[in-house]
């Protein structure tokens, strides 16, 4: 499978391939693929980040509270490069990757029948905002605007935590893997989550590809 990768804010795509590296690594040598892009502006650096890594830094749309219009400029951004470079069978997020990516997804669900992606893996994910990009989306007991396979992989200690439950809501409880990792806003090295993180990934890989 092709995987588009959108990383967190005030990171990058070259940084979130480091970050994901314990995972894709298993991964593409079974054969899945995975694009690294950098989001649409240059930003400050995340605190954590930036004293570990050179710039430049770049975030999908400004660390405000409410994006507004600066979301459907991302998500227009990220739908060039699907055109250009796709098509992805799956995306995976970090962060207010998360975000962009599941508001992607849902918009997109609800004009189109065909899903934008078969498969999304969410980790340390922030919630989406609604198409206007003032307003969190709310889930609804019983209702999930996100259908298609979903992999979760948060981190108990993490401040985002409340949001990437939240985002768990919005999916399908029936297509979703769910891997609390009990750290914070991070991706692990150690071996057993590593392998638990490849594991939860290669189980919404098989409901895609079983159907």
């Amino acid at each position: 499978m092709r995987f588009l990768c959108l990383h967190g804010a005030g990171t990058s795509g070259e940084i979130f391939e480091i970050q994901a590296g314990g995972i894709t690594y298993a991964l593409e040598k079974k054969g899945h693929t995975f694009t690294f892009v950098n989001g649409r502006i240059e930003s400050e650096g995340e605190a954590d980040i930036k004293d570990v890594f050179d710039g430049p830094f770049y975030s999908h749309y400004p660390r405000a509270t409410k994006p507004g219009e600066d979301l459907a400029r991302a998500i227009a951004y990220v739908q060039q490069i699907i055109d250009k470079e796709g098509p992805f069978d799956g995306v995976m997020g970090f962060s207010q990757g998360c975000a962009l990516a599941s508001a992607m997804i849902m918009q997109h669900a609800s004009t189109s029948n065909t899903p934008l992606f078969k498969l999304a893996v969410f980790i340390c994910g922030a919630a989406p905002f609604d198409p206007a990009g003032m307003e969190l989306v709310e889930p609804t007991p019983g209702s999930y605007p996100i259908t298609i396979p979903t992999t979760h992989i948060v981190g108990k200690q993490d401040a985002l935590y409340p949001h990437s439950m939240k985002l768990y809501r919005l999916c399908d409880p029936t297509k979703a893997e769910f891997y609390d990792h009990g750290s914070r806003h991070l991706v692990p090295f150690d071996v057993k989550n590593t392998e638990a993180m490849i594991a939860a990934v290669e189980a919404s890989i098989r409901r895609v590809l079983v159907g």
